[in-house]
């Protein structure tokens, strides 16, 4: 790939040697050499970012960076402190070429070094660690845990906000709930246990000598024991979800003794300079009391508030170093979403989108990354976003939604199709694709059926575009000029004909038949009409007619029978 990028691009060569004597090239640098036109291919910028990041050449977007990295010691920078001389400030012509927003996303995305693998442990071991503090914090307090706990069992089963739970955690659980409870106590209390030999040992380690061969053992059991503390993590039914229903849960109790707890802590500096003996007395009053609420509410949950600021204090920390470790890891790996996306083009979903959607699989991803296992984060995460985006692609390319198991079939004939074109050098029929596919010829045609791609009515047609499909779309609906013209004409000769009888038989015909309005009436409707008997009427109706056959009127309508007939 080096050889390529190099070789379309000569002036690369001369900047990726610039690069590696001083350790960093500007972005203005970079599309100075490149033309015009590249700046809107996002596979070709990626390729040429990559290359400088294989180099350990860092891209510097922005003047504030480089001041930063001039004001650096010398024994601190990548290479030699010369600085080829530049602009400043940013161009504004070259702000006008990020307006593309994949050019902008990849510009920011190409400042962030990869990992190897050592750095992928060690951003790895951070977000282990982080998790461990927040289950050896819990465990470290059998009662916050048990409240917890039992906040989530509730949670499970019934979708209400903390508070409401809160308010109800003395109700009873089924008995799988109350199995899951007492599951849950006995896994945190080996967490706890493992806690505590853990830190026994660090203290040790703490105390001993550096580099000793008693050190080196000592840190090996750190590491194991900070493995099993893992594995007993990751045995707990503590899904993303659970974890964010913790966080919320020990807010709204932490919220809860808030009230009382800063108002003792006010009224106590207040009494502490207050000289008025009534003051004094009414700060003291309401300092007990609130101390009494304090209570009520400690007896309510069965934990002390000191005890419960200080589980989530370590609660928040180990949630916040684990979140900045996961957002390392990820933007780490941005690149790697980019060079999968590139290969799911022009199936249904823009670029961008669908480095959101890979995106989203690799935040799943530094969720379920084991890096005791051996591999690389890179092999396992390329998977996680594989799935995000040829889901994505699925459940959102098409105007109808297609199943996913349905969508590997429809691939599989697609595949099958090329493969006959190229064996038999003509477009196979659906009986060959059956008998190559090994299913039924029926099964064949529905599938193609359903890969049938819809059409919007206003596509452009012909080499003007000043037409649409919808133009050529034939509407059964409406009446066709000819079907107009021979409608007009029979009524025209109709009321010619119907002119030429009395008009009490041609209004009797005109209700009989329905001519004019559309709608027939019976004998018995016209006679009332007529305030006559319907007999009257069909007498009547007898006599219009036998005029109507007569040859003179007969012949102005018969024309019209083979036209509506």
């Amino acid at each position: 790939m080096a050889l390529i990028v190099e070789e379309k691009y000569v002036e690369l060569a001369r900047l990726l040697g610039l690069g590696r004597e001083r350790g960093y090239v500007l972005v203005d640098e970079i599309l100075e050499v490149l033309p015009e036109e590249v700046a809107t291919l996002p596979e070709e910028l990626d390729e040429i970012f990559l290359r400088f990041s294989e180099n350990d050449i860092e891209i510097i977007d922005s003047p504030e960076k480089l001041a930063a990295l001039e004001e650096e010691p010398a024994s601190e920078r990548p290479g030699p402190v010369e600085v080829v001389p530049g602009p400043s400030a940013v161009d504004p012509a070259m702000l006008e070429k990020t307006n593309d927003p994949v050019r902008m996303y990849l510009r920011e995305m190409g400042t962030v070094k990869l990992l190897d693998r050592n750095g992928e442990v060690s951003i790895a071991k951070r977000i282990e660690s982080g998790e461990a503090d927040v289950f050896c914090a819990l465990a470290s307090s059998p009662r916050v845990l048990e409240l917890f706990l039992r906040a989530n069992e509730i949670a499970r089963r019934d979708r209400r906000m903390a508070r409401d739970i809160l308010a109800g955690l003395n109700s009873e659980m089924d008995e799988r709930g109350q199995t899951r409870l007492a599951e849950a106590i006995r896994v945190f209390g080996r967490i706890h246990k493992l806690d505590q030999e853990w830190n026994l040992i660090k203290e040790r380690l703490r105390k001993c000598k550096r580099g000793t061969r008693r050190a080196e053992e000592l840190a090996a059991e750190v590491d194991q024991m900070s493995g099993d503390i893992s594995v007993q993590v990751r045995s707990t039914d503590f899904t993303t979800a659970t974890r964010n229903r913790l966080v919320r849960f020990l807010n709204e109790v932490e919220r809860q003794f808030s009230i009382p707890v800063q108002t003792i802590r006010k009224d106590e500096r207040k009494l502490k300079t207050e000289r008025n003996a009534e003051r004094r007395t009414y700060y003291e009053e309401r300092i007990k009391r609130y101390r009494d609420e304090l209570k009520v509410i400690e007896d309510r949950f069965g934990v002390p508030y000191e005890e419960l600021k200080r589980v989530v204090g370590e609660v928040r920390q180990g949630e916040q170093e684990t979140d900045s470790a996961k957002q390392q890891l990820i933007v780490a790996n941005l690149r790697l979403v980019v060079s999968i996306a590139k290969k799911y083009t022009n199936r249904g979903l823009q670029f961008l989108d669908l480095i959101q959607e890979g995106n989203i699989g690799l935040m799943k991803a530094v969720d379920k990354f084991e890096y005791r296992r051996g591999y690389k984060f890179s092999t396992y995460a390329t998977w996680w976003i594989r799935q995000a985006i040829t889901r994505a692609i699925a459940d959102q390319a098409r105007t109808i939604r297609i199943p996913v198991h349905m969508i590997e079939t429809i691939n599989k004939l697609t595949r099958t199709q090329r493969q006959l074109v190229q064996e038999l050098g003509r477009e196979a029929t659906a009986e060959e694709v059956a008998q190559k596919m090994e299913i039924p010829v029926a099964k064949v045609r529905k599938i193609m059926k359903i890969a049938q791609e819809p059409i919007s009515l206003e596509t452009p047609i012909g080499e003007e575009e000043d037409s649409h499909l919808g133009d050529f779309v034939e509407d059964h609906s409406a009446v066709s000029p000819i079907d107009a013209v021979i409608a007009a004409s029979l009524k025209s000769q109709a009321d010619q004909v119907l002119r030429s009888l009395t008009p009490r038989e041609a209004e009797v015909l005109r209700r009989r038949f329905g001519i004019g309005d559309g709608t027939e009436h019976t004998l018995e409707e016209v006679g009332k009409a007529f305030n006559v008997t319907r007999e009257r009427i069909r007498q009547i109706e007898s006599k219009a007619l036998r005029k109507l056959r007569h040859p003179n009127r007969a012949r102005l309508l018969k024309p019209y029978l083979d036209m509506i007939g």
